[in-house]
C-alpha cells in the first residue's frame, strides 16, 4: 500500500460539507457504482455516496492543487446501495473504487480516502491511496479428478504483478479477503450429525465473546496506519449474562499497566523494541505523520457476528477470579477511533445471553464448553468441546469441575453449559494429569493411535480443563449490577447459528478450497479413506524416541509400550536405513547413535550417517537471485538445513517393509497424499497418527522443497509423504503460513506473479466452520518438506548402492 500524508488541520465536523453553501436539487432514481476521475477535466465524479445519517448523494469534486479536491456540487438522490461513504463523525470520505479515465477509457483504478481539511472552502486532502488491480476480482475454478470435483475461490483473476527493479527492489501488490467474502461463501458439505450436547453448545455459541484487556491503538481521526492496533494483551473468552453484561475471568482483564506486557501480542506494524504506547508514538511521529496512540480504553471484545465493542469493568472478585464488564460502545470496524463508535443499546444490539445455575459438580453429567483457544486462533473461534463430568472420578468429591477436553489460556472465562444450555461453570485454568490420577480415562494410551485418517491434527493433550462452578453469591452479585440477570432469559432458538463454510485459516490463502462431501477439507477423497497405502505408510514409520542410542537393543525384543515421548518421526527406505529431518538431529554429530521404535514395537539402534546441513543443496535458482539478490551472507540461501533431510543406519535389520521411492516430479496439484507421524499434542491417544490431504505444488525457486495440504506439528517432523500406491513422494519438515508457501509455489508457477502479497488481519476472528471432529485443530493446514527425488539423491550420496 502507498500512504500519502497530508498536513492535517483542525477538522470541523459538519453534517454534509456545509450544504448551506451548495445548491441542492432533488433527483430521482437510484445511482451507484464506481467513482471516476477524468485526466482531461480533472473532475472526480461520485455517482452515489452514503452520507452517514443524511442519506445518499451524487457529488463532483475538482482537483485544484497538488492532491486537494474542491467539492463543487452535491445532489441528493434516492437511497442507493453503494460502498462509497462519507463519515460525518470523522469528516472522512472513503471511495473504495475510483476509475481513472483517459479519453473515456479506464486506464487505472485506485482506492482513495479524502479528508475535509477546510469546511469553509470545501477542500479535501488526499490522505490515502491504494492502487488496485484493474481487472482483479474474485473468481471460481473447478478442480476435477477421478474422485470428483470441488472449487477454488481465488483473488488472482486478472491480478497485476508488482514491480521488481534490476537492483532487486520490489513494489508489492497486495490482495485482501474481506470479512463479508468469508461470510458469503455458502456451505458445500453436509452438517455433522450432532449429539444433543453438541447441538446445545452450538446454540450457546452466539452468547460467547473474545475479550482483550487492552489495545495500544492509534486514535487519530484518520489513522495513517493500515493496522492502527499496534499491541494487544492476550485474548480470553467471556459470555453475555444479560443483553449488556459480560462475565469473564480477571486474567483477561489485565491492562498493560497491570504488567500484562509479558503476554502482549506484538503486531507486525509494531515499532521494534518498543513496549509502550508513548514509545511507539514517538518513533512513528519521526516519520512525519500525526499519531495519537492510546491504551487503557478497554476491555475490547469481539462478538460472534464480528462486531467489536468497548466495555467498562463494573465488578471483580479476586478470590473467585471473575470479573464483569458492561458494554458501552459498538462498531463494525475496529480500526476506527473509539470515540466514533456508536453507543451500545443492549435491547437492539444483542439478543444472545445465557442463564446461570448452581449445581452439584458430582451430578452435572454432560457438558459443552464454548471457548476461543489460543492454539486454534488462526482457524477461527467459538469452538464447542463436549464432555461429561462423569469422565473424571475426582468430580465425585471436588469443589472444581474437571473436564477431559483441551483448553488453553484463550479459553479462560468460557461458559460451560449443561444439556439444557444453562451455564453451570466457567473455565478458570488447565491442569496436567498425564498419569490419570484425577481422570483415569485421560491417562496417555500405550497403544497405537486408532482415531482414523485426519485432515488436521487435533489437540489431545494430557491437560484437563478446570472449571469454577457457578455459586449463589456470584448470581447475587451480578443481579445487583444488572437485575435482569437470570430473570429475563434471551429467546431460545432451536436453529443452529450460521457459521461460514470455510475456516478463517483458509482465507490466509490466495486460493481458497471449497470442498464438498466427496473430499476432506484438505482435499483427500473420502472414497480413499480406507486405502491400503495408509497401512503401508504406518508399518514403515518409526518413532525417534532417544538421542543416546540403545547399546543393548535386541532385534528379537519387542516393546509394546508406545506411551513414549517422540522427539521426531522417521521412516524406513531399506531394512537398515531410516530417514528423518536434519533439524531432528541438530545436536548429533556424524557417527552418533540414537534409538527408534517401529510400528511393531522393535527398538533399533541407529547411527547418523548424513545430514543435509553438511551436504545439501546451497543455491537457489537464477530467478530467485534476480528477485531477491544474494540475501544470505553465509552462502546458504536454501536455509540452515538445506532441504532438512538426515539419514541413519541401523545395526540390526528392521522387521518391516521399507517404502519404495517414487518420482516426485510427476506430482500434480491436489493429488491425494498420506502422512503418518507422532504429533506431540496428540500423545494422549498414542502415536502413529494418519494425516490425509493433497499435493499443493513444488517450490519454484529451489528443488529441495515442495508444499502439501497436509498437517504438520512438533513431533511429526520427519514423516514420510506417500501417494495412494504407498510410495514415498516427499517428507514433512515444517508447517507453513499458507500464503507464504503459495508465494513460493502456486503464484509463480500458475499465475506468473512474483510480487503479490496477501494482507491478513491478525486480530480478526470468525467462527470456525461446522466439523465432523469435535477436537480443537492445532496444526497448520499446509506443510512443506523435501521431495522424494532430492531425498533419493542424498541417500545415494551417503549410502551408495544400498537402495534397491
Amino acid at each position: 500500500m502507498i500512504f500519502v500524508r497530508a498536513k492535517i488541520r483542525q477538522v470541523h465536523l459538519c453534517p454534509l460539507f456545509l450544504l448551506a453553501v451548495i445548491s441542492i436539487t432533488s433527483a430521482y432514481g437510484q445511482e451507484s457504482g464506481v467513482a471516476s476521475f477524468s485526466l482531461e477535466s480533472n473532475v472526480l465524479i461520485v455517482p452515489a455516496i452514503e452520507v452517514q445519517g443524511l442519506g445518499s448523494y451524487k457529488i463532483e469534486l475538482n482537483l485544484v492543487e497538488g492532491s486537494r479536491f474542491k467539492l463543487t456540487t452535491a445532489t441528493k438522490i434516492d437511497q442507493a446501495m453503494t460502498e462509497n461513504v462519507y463519515q460525518t463523525a470523522t469528516a472522512k470520505m472513503i471511495l473504495p473504487k475510483v476509475a481513472v479515465l483517459q479519453g473515456g477509457i479506464e486506464i487505472a483504478r485506485y482506492e482513495l480516502h479524502l479528508w475535509l481539511e477546510d469546511s469553509e472552502s470545501q477542500l479535501f486532502g488526499l490522505v490515502y491511496v491504494n492502487k488496485l488491480s484493474l481487472l482483479s476480482s474474485s473468481g471460481r475454478e473447478q478442480i476435477c479428478s477421478d474422485y470428483g470435483c470441488f472449487e477454488l475461490q481465488t483473488k488472482l483473476v486478472g491480478q497485476d504483478d508488482g514491480e521488481i527493479s534490476a537492483s532487486g527492489d520490489r513494489r508489492v501488490e497486495q490482495v485482501f479477503w474481506g470479512r463479508n467474502e468469508i461470510k458469503n461463501i455458502s456451505a458445500r458439505q453436509s452438517l455433522p450429525s450432532f449429539s444433543n450436547i453438541e447441538r446445545v453448545g452450538q446454540q450457546a455459541a452466539p452468547s460467547a465473546v473474545v475479550v482483550y484487556g487492552d489495545f495500544c491503538m492509534d486514535q487519530s481521526l484518520d489513522s495513517l496506519l493500515g493496522e492502527p492496533v499496534l499491541q494487544s494483551t492476550q485474548h480470553g473468552t467471556g459470555f453475555f449474562v444479560s443483553d449488556s453484561l459480560v462475565l469473564t475471568t480477571t486474567k483477561v482483564l489485565l491492562t498493560f499497566e497491570d504488567g500484562a506486557l509479558g503476554g502482549a501480542i506484538k503486531l507486525p506494524l509494531s515499532a521494534d523494541g518498543a513496549n509502550d504506547c508513548a514509545m511507539y508514538e514517538e518513533q512513528l511521529s519521526k516519520s512525519g505523520g500525526q499519531y495519537i496512540l492510546e491504551r487503557g480504553a478497554g476491555p475490547i471484545i469481539q462478538l460472534f457476528d464480528g462486531r467489536w465493542a468497548l466495555g467498562e469493568v463494573v465488578w471483580t472478585d479476586d478470590a473467585a477470579g471473575l470479573g464483569a464488564l458492561r458494554l458501552v460502545a459498538v462498531s463494525d470496524d475496529r480500526t476506527r477511533p473509539f470515540a466514533s463508535w456508536a453507543p451500545w443499546d443492549g435491547s437492539v444490539d444483542n439478543q444472545h445471553w445465557l442463564s446461570l445455575r448452581v449445581d452439584d459438580v458430582s451430578q452435572i453429567g454432560e457438558t459443552a464448553t464454548v471457548h476461543n483457544p489460543d492454539k486454534a486462533r488462526s482457524e477461527g473461534g467459538w469452538f464447542v468441546s463436549p464432555d461429561s463430568s462423569m469422565t473424571c472420578s475426582i468430580n465425585a468429591a471436588s469443589e472444581r469441575l474437571y473436564l477431559a477436553h483441551y483448553s488453553d489460556g484463550g479459553s479462560n472465562g468460557a461458559p460451560i453449559v449443561d444439556n439444557t444450555g444453562v451455564v453451570i461453570a466457567i473455565v478458570e485454568d488447565q491442569r496436567n494429569d498425564s498419569a490419570g490420577v484425577l481422570c483415569p480415562l485421560n491417562k496417555a494410551t500405550t497403544t497405537k493411535n486408532s482415531l482414523g485418517p485426519l485432515p488436521r491434527y487435533y489437540a489431545d493433550s494430557t491437560n484437563l480443563t478446570v472449571g469454577a462452578p457457578i455459586t449463589a453469591a456470584l448470581i447475587d452479585a451480578l443481579r445487583i449490577i444488572d437485575p435482569s440477570v437470570n430473570s429475563n432469559p434471551a429467546p431460545r432458538s432451536e436453529e443452529l447459528p450460521i457459521r461460514p463454510a470455510v475456516s478463517l485459516e483458509n482465507f490466509q490463502r490466495f486460493e481458497v478450497p471449497l470442498m464438498n462431501d466427496e473430499f476432506t477439507e484438505s482435499g483427500f477423497p473420502i472414497s480413499e479413506l480406507n486405502s491400503t497405502a495408509i497401512d503401508i505408510a504406518k508399518q514403515a514409520t518409526l518413532a525417534f524416541i532417544r538421542e543416546t542410542g540403545c547399546p543393548n537393543c535386541d532385534e528379537n525384543r519387542l516393546n509394546l509400550n508406545f506411551a513414549v515421548q517422540c522427539l521426531c518421526t522417521g521412516f524406513a527406505v531399506t531394512e537398515h536405513l531410516i530417514v528423518t529431518n536434519d533439524h531432528c538431529v541438530m545436536a548429533l554429530s556424524i557417527g552418533a547413535k540414537t534409538t527408534f521404535r517401529s510400528f511393531y514395537g522393535q527398538d533399533v539402534e541407529a547411527e547418523l550417517v548424513g545430514k543435509s546441513s553438511l551436504d545439501g543443496e546451497t543455491e537457489m535458482n537464477l530467478r530467485y537471485s534476480e528477485i531477491y539478490g544474494n540475501v544470505n551472507s553465509e552462502g546458504v540461501p536454501t536455509g540452515l538445513h538445506r532441504g532438512d533431510v538426515a539419514l541413519l543406519r541401523t545395526s540390526q535389520a528392521m522387521k518391516l517393509i521399507p517404502l519404495n521411492i517414487a518420482n516426485s516430479s510427476t506430482l500434480e496439484p491436489w493429488q491425494p497424499l498420506i502422512t503418518v507421524g507422532h504429533p506431540v499434542t496428540m500423545a494422549r491417544t498414542g502415536p502413529w497418527v494418519t494425516g490425509v490431504g493433497s499435493f499443493l505444488a513444488a517450490n519454484y525457486f529451489t528443488r529441495v522443497s515442495q508444499a502439501y495440504n497436509l498437517p504438520a506439528q512438533s513431533g511429526a517432523s520427519g514423516s514420510a509423504v506417500v501417494n495412494l500406491k504407498g510410495e514415498l513422494v516427499g517428507q514433512i519438515a515444517y508447517g507453513g503460513i499458507a500464503s507464504q508457501l503459495e508465494q513460493e509455489t502456486v503464484l509463480p508457477q500458475k499465475y506468473k506473479l512474483f510480487a503479490v502479497e496477501l494482507e491478513v488481519d491478525v486480530l480478526e476472528s470468525t467462527p470456525a466452520p461446522y466439523s465432523q471432529y469435535s477436537g480443537i485443530p492445532i496444526s497448520s493446514q499446509i506443510s512443506l518438506g523435501a521431495p522424494s527425488n532430492y531425498i533419493k539423491e542424498l541417500i545415494d550420496k551417503w549410502a551408495p548402492g544400498e537402495l534397491p
